[in-house]
């Protein structure tokens, strides 16, 4: 597996046009914009503080990747594998995460709104603390009540959901105050 190599927008498109889908290692470009990148592997990549606004990721894999203070707007991330992936500050907003895979992935003081995790997403360890969840549909989600947390979850919806201090909201209901164990 190459490591840390830089890859420039153009290599990238062209390489994965022609179908290679694993560029784990490979360090990207900061401005992933309006793209369809399905089903590519960038896991461990380092994508702090880049743009993936309105760029399409459905069932990539993310394992591992640093997202710390990325832009991830408009972002579809159905079904992609974010297992231990660093979300610390990451903007969330109008994110689909429908079946997506956050075991052990760091959340802190990520800002979700107006976004989807529904459809049996996996937030198993995953450290949400200080996150907001501003407008956020919440279903069929399990928050893992690992260790104290505090979440702002105001104007989110739930149902079928289970918060952090055990509490299994079927649903559906909105919550318009803090959650915390």
């Amino acid at each position: 597996m190459t490591q840390n190599l830089l890859i420039s927008l153009s290599e990238l498109l062209s390489r994965y046009q022609a179908g290679e889908r694993n560029f784990a290692g490979y360090v990207p470009p900061r401005s992933l914009r309006n793209l369809d990148l399905s089903n590519i592997i960038f896991s461990g990549a380092n994508l702090e503080e880049a743009s993936l606004i309105d760029s399409k990721l459905c069932g990539a894999q993310l394992v591992g990747t640093n997202f710390v203070g990325a832009f991830l707007i408009q972002t579809d991330l159905s079904g992609a594998d974010l297992t231990g992936a660093n979300l610390d500050h990451a903007h969330l907003w109008g994110v689909n995460l429908r079946g997506a895979k956050l075991i052990d992935a760091n959340l802190t003081r990520a800002q979700f709104g107006l976004s989807s995790v529904e459809s049996y997403s996996n937030l198993t360890s995953a450290n949400l603390r200080g996150s907001i969840l501003a407008d956020v549909r919440l279903g069929w989600v399990q928050i893992d009540p690992g260790y104290p947390r505090q979440l702002d979850c105001t104007g989110a919806l739930l149902w079928n959901t289970t918060l952090p201090d055990g509490i299994f909201v079927a649903g559906p209901t909105y919550l318009n105050s803090e959650v915390s164990k």
